[in-house]
């Protein structure tokens, strides 16, 4: 677990030096993702790696946001919602590219529940989604990648 914490730390350092700038992509719940997915029949893992999400939520909350517990609530929720799909989906279906599919979608519906909830300006909340979209998609490339390496491995 103290992957996480560096992932979160990390993920809060570049945001630090990207305030006003734009918003960092969310490292911390691509890479619970990642470790939910690679693990894919342990359902004990999966409860611990919601509950980090969780949590790690609301420390990101508490630190950067102005309404605790909505980042925690969307991370425990997209992580619960990925391992309850990835469980759903037949063996052959787990490719990198539904993978990243996954990424792709927990990412959208995550920006786009806080955007419901910004209190800033429309055009800010835009031009903000529109980069930190950008910024994510060589972090998704890479965990894909990741992702094909380790189930090459474990086949």
């Amino acid at each position: 677990m103290m992957y996480f914490l560096l992932i979160w730390l990390i993920q809060n350092l570049l945001q630090t030096f990207a305030i006003g700038l734009c918003l960092v992509p969310d490292f911390f719940l691509m890479s619970i993702i990642y470790a939910a997915l690679i693990e894919e029949s342990n359902r004990e893992k999966h409860i611990k790696l919601i509950w980090v999400a969780f949590i790690g939520g609301i420390f990101w909350d508490l630190r950067w946001t102005n309404l605790p517990g909505l980042t925690a609530a969307i991370n425990g929720a997209m992580a619960a919602f990925s391992c309850f799909f990835w469980s759903k989906l037949p063996a052959q279906g787990r490719s990198p590219l539904a993978f990243s599919i996954m990424l792709v979608f927990t990412q959208v519906v995550s920006r786009l529940i806080n955007v419901l909830f910004w209190t800033v300006p429309s055009q800010v909340a835009i031009r903000q989604i529109i980069v930190q979209s950008l910024l994510t998609i060589p972090v998704i490339v890479i965990l894909a990648f990741l992702y094909h390496k380790a189930r090459d491995s474990h086949v």
